[in-house]
């Protein structure tokens, strides 16, 4: 038996992209409030007000406060690494596996080589295909 990792590329991708725009949201945050929060005292007081008081334009027609983006960041990144978890599945994969050339099409593709007629996922035909080393 043999343990494959599969993961499922559109999800894969998706939680990818979260992670990204939450820590680049984040990192937009405290770039904006860093400036304020090294000349302060009390940096936690400071930077509780900064996020409800400063305001971020973006294209010039927008304005969010900055605690709008520190929300995003935070469900981006908590989303995104919840589903960077969920899209990947290990399998167990009984028997040898063998890699197939589909005389057709010629393309290569591993299956359990137990089969003598398969379909071969390239084309589409049902074929008897030549069994290749890998």
């Amino acid at each position: 038996m043999k343990r494959v990792l599969r993961k499922q590329r559109p999800v894969y991708g998706l939680s990818l992209f979260l992670i990204i725009a939450g820590a680049a949201a984040l990192t937009v945050v405290f770039w904006k409030t860093y400036p304020r929060l090294s000349a302060s005292q009390d940096m936690l007081s400071t930077f509780l007000s900064l996020l409800w008081e400063e305001n971020i334009n973006v294209v010039n027609m927008v304005t969010f406060k900055l605690i709008y983006l520190v929300i995003f960041g935070d469900i981006a990144l908590v989303l995104g690494f919840a589903l960077w978890l969920l899209s990947r599945q290990w399998l167990i994969v009984p028997g040898k596996i063998v890699c197939y050339e589909c005389p057709f099409c010629k393309k290569r593709w591993k299956a359990v080589g137990d089969k003598a007629l398969v379909h071969c996922p390239n084309c589409q035909q049902l074929v008897h295909p030549k069994i290749v080393e890998s």
